[in-house]
């Protein structure tokens, strides 16, 4: 197809009188192809029966002078023949038909409360006739921009007269044809529509949004604006000239329509068959009713005549006799009444007592199938053909009743199924137009809205799992969208440091030039992994080695932490050094060290437990000189790591920041992120970012200074990452899973 459309409604049942409808035809593939597509914008005020009967009246009798055409089928073999030329003449034929219908119905019609558009698109091309006020406007590029025109002609031609009838004039008297340009948009609307947009808005919304999104877009300005003046409109779309990756953009959008207008109309037409075939009832209880208020009258007048001749029969004695009598007769009935009510109790709860213990009982049924042959064999034939035949009809009956309830179920849960995916695409489009113009916030409320409801929905069936699982994953795309957030799935090994050696406990990972090293304390070596050439040696290190953590690059030499030394390794020769650290003694914990300032080398420590950090200068043998260079009272009890850049950046472990200038804490935080970073392990700083390593949810995340998040990479398939390092440009992450080395790019 070389063109995709979408309607526009809003508002219009909320008005009593008139009728306001948009009818896009859904023809199927061959006539669409043959025939294109109509369309009818319609807006009729008068009395809402009348009126409505008129649009149905009209779109029933388009759909059928125009596609049951014959000529449709010949338009390749008549010369001059065009489905313009069929087009004037499916209106000619609605316009007569119309003004009949008008006059046999008795309606009235003023010609200034009508408005009608009827159109046809047959690839790029369009044809219509306007009769009213509607709107035509074509939006077209022109440079590098788009304009917008208006083309709507008036095609009623009032004349004298205000009320239209069968002597009135032609409502389609004139055809507007023409070629929509490529890559152009038509809109078709009501006279009010263009005074609530700007022609400014109406090009932004319609060019930058497929048609579907962009009559939502419309509908959710509007209806800010006014909840109570009806909108109509029609968005087409020109597709003729764009390119594959645009027109992939929007066939999501234009197949969901597509199956909405279908299902609509399917659910219409079944629900109008089922009106008409319904019969008047498969059990007339009324006609029970009757006969059992008959009984109880037939019952009520006997006893009435029981108690008269009773009566009689008492007046007849003499006074004192007749005395005696009643009052016999009145402890009578009252010693009957007693015990009649007393044994009908006592009789039903022993009728439910047996019948619940028969129920289970096999030779309860035996004996009743045994007494029931004998019964039924001791009819007459035809009193048990009678019997037979009852008994088949309350089968029939009771099986019709179960399998209409069962049906009734079933087609209400589809149609309660597709009412939900309906209200989930729209939502879809809402979180499409929100990232369009930058709204996160709204975008992330209604993803997070969105998502319950699919876990609210009940589904029936493959189909509609599917269907469920399709709008999930897609949900799931928009909301990485919005977390920034990439899942790689397998990133790239590289090595495996137990090549070497099969028994490596490797610890940590740290990236220098073009090799990484990952460190084995207990067998006191620091295994190399040439990143080009991918083969994997070790570096011995000498000493009494008890830890090789926390590794640090500082001026082309690694340092590791050995309790309360430090380990100096040259990576060019593999020789090692062990420095002194001046007054830390064995039970002393420093949780991460770092190296500042070029002139002077100082070393930093962070020992958390007693919310410590100390700077040393270097000396002989190792570090001198410790300062307290904490300035205030700030707490650093569950610090984990830390980093330097002029200021001083330690990572809590609940992942939270406490930035340090000059000895004391200064405000900062990191922005809330979805999903929430709860369990932080490491921070590094390179260029100005800040990066995080979350092991629990096996993200890394990034940070600027001002705490705002650039994005977050997770690793869902590495199920032990014991440290992490980055390339010299930052475009690359290695991670340490095990003993082995993996990459990711952190390209966008």
């Amino acid at each position: 197809m070389h063109y995709k459309i979408a309607s526009l409604v809003l508002n219009a049942s909320k008005h009593l009188n008139g009728c306001r409808e948009v009818h896009i035809t859904q023809p199927d593939a061959v006539k669409e192809n043959l025939a294109g597509k109509l369309f009818i914008l319609a807006e009729i005020d008068g009395k809402k029966t009348e009126v409505k009967k008129v649009t149905d009246f009209i779109s029933e009798s388009l759909d059928e002078f125009y596609y049951n055409d014959e000529k449709i089928f010949l338009l390749d073999k008549i010369e001059g023949l065009t489905l313009e030329n069929i087009f004037e003449a499916a209106l000619a034929k609605l316009n007569k038909a119309l003004l009949e219908f008008l006059a046999e119905e008795k309606i009235h019609l003023h010609a200034e409360d009508t408005n009608l558009v009827i159109g046809l698109l047959f690839e790029n091309n369009l044809y219509f006739s306007n009769f009213g006020r509607n709107k035509a406007f074509l939006i077209y590029k022109r440079q590098d921009d788009y304009d917008i025109i208006n083309v709507e002609t008036s095609a009623s031609d009032a004349e004298d007269n205000s009320v239209l009838s069968s002597a009135g004039p032609k409502f389609f008297s004139s055809v507007i044809t023409g070629k929509i340009p490529p890559s152009s948009y038509f809109l078709f609307c009501n006279e009010v529509l263009p005074e609530y947009l700007s022609n400014k808005d109406l090009i932004t919304i319609i060019t930058k949004l497929p048609p579907m999104v962009a009559a939502e877009q419309i509908k959710s300005a509007l209806s800010k604006v006014n909840t109570y003046v009806p909108f109509l409109g029609i968005i087409v779309k020109n597709t003729y000239g764009l390119s594959a990756s645009d027109l992939k953009e929007d066939l999501g959008t234009e197949i969901s329509q597509s199956a909405h207008n279908s299902i609509s109309h399917l659910n219409y037409t079944e629900r109008r068959t089922e009106q008409m075939l319904a019969p008047a009832g498969l059990v007339n209880w009324s006609k029970f009713g009757k006969f059992f208020a008959r009984d109880k009258k037939k019952t009520a007048n006997k006893s009435a005549l029981k108690m008269k001749s009773s009566s009689d029969s008492v007046a007849s004695l003499p006074p004192l006799s007749r005395q005696m009598t009643v009052s016999a007769s009145r402890m009578i009935k009252e010693k009957m009444a007693f015990g009649r009510s007393h044994s009908n109790i006592i009789d039903g709860f022993k009728t439910v007592g047996m019948t619940l213990i028969n129920i289970f009982n096999p030779i309860f049924w035996k004996q009743s199938y045994s007494r029931g042959r004998v019964w039924l064999s001791s009819l007459h034939p035809r009193s048990r053909s009678m019997f037979i035949l009852l008994g088949a009809v309350a089968v029939i009956l009771v099986g019709s009743i179960v399998l209409t309830v069962i049906n009734n179920g079933k087609k209400a849960s589809a149609e309660e199924f597709v009412r939900m995916v309906d209200d989930l695409e729209e939502k879809k489009s809402m979180i499409e137009s929100y990232l369009l113009y930058d709204n996160q916030e709204g975008a992330k409320t209604v993803i997070g809205q969105s998502l319950a409801a699919i876990d609210a929905i009940v589904v029936k069936g493959d189909e509609q799992t599917a269907q469920r699982d399709k709008l999930r994953s897609e949900l799931e795309v928009l909301r990485a969208k919005v977390q920034k957030l990439t899942t790689v799935e397998n990133p790239e090994l590289l090595g495996d440091f137990n090549s070497n050696n099969t028994s490596a406990e490797t610890r940590n990972l740290i990236i220098d030039g073009d090799k990484a090293y990952a460190a084995d304390p207990a067998g006191k070596a620091v295994y190399t992994l040439d990143l080009k050439n991918k083969t994997v040696a070790s570096l011995l290190i000498n000493g009494d080695i008890s830890a090789l953590d926390k590794p640090v690059v500082w001026e082309d030499f690694i340092y590791y932490l050995n309790a309360n030394q430090l380990i100096k390794l040259n990576p060019e020769n593999g020789t090692n050094s062990i420095l002194s650290i001046a007054n830390v003694g064995a039970d002393d914990r420093i949780d991460a060290f770092q190296f500042y300032n070029n002139t002077r080398d100082y070393l930093y420590l962070l020992m958390a437990d007693v919310s410590k950090l100390y700077r040393l200068s270097p000396g002989a043998g190792g570090y001198t000189g410790r300062i307290d260079w904490m300035n205030d009272e700030t707490a650093l009890g569950d610090a984990v790591s830390m980093a330097i850049n002029n200021d001083i950046f330690v990572l809590r472990g609940n992942g939270q920041i406490t930035r340090l200038k000059a000895g004391r804490r200064v405000d900062f935080a990191l922005e809330s992120i979805d999903p929430k970073l709860e369990n932080a392990s490491l921070l590094r700083e390179v260029n100005s970012k800040l990066y995080i390593l979350d092991k629990n949810s096996k993200r890394l995340l990034i940070f600027n200074f001002e705490g705002k998040l650039i994005w977050q990479y997770r690793l869902s398939s590495l199920n032990n990452i014991k440290d992490f390092s980055l390339s010299a440009d930052q475009k690359t992450a290695y991670f340490l899973n095990d003993n082995s080395l993996y990459q990711i790019s952190l390209e966008r």
